[in-house]
């Protein structure tokens, strides 16, 4: 069996809802900058989107699938 790519690990994960840069991080094991760069190239490709959320007076960007 193959190990899973690191764009197909955020995807899978994505697949089950939409979800912050903290969340992915801890469930995917890749570090954070790494992370920011896989998302960015994603976004660019059209496979998710990217909203704002605010919970307690802070703001966090959520990533979601299209």
């Amino acid at each position: 069996m193959q190990k899973l790519q690191n764009t197909e690990k955020i995807l899978l994960v994505l697949s089950q809802g939409c979800a912050t840069i903290e969340s992915l991080e801890e469930k995917t094991g890749i570090p954070k900058k790494e992370l920011l760069v896989y998302l960015t190239r994603l976004y660019k490709r059209g496979l998710i989107y990217r909203k704002w959320q605010k919970y307690g007076g802070k703001k966090f960007r959520e990533y979601c699938l299209k």
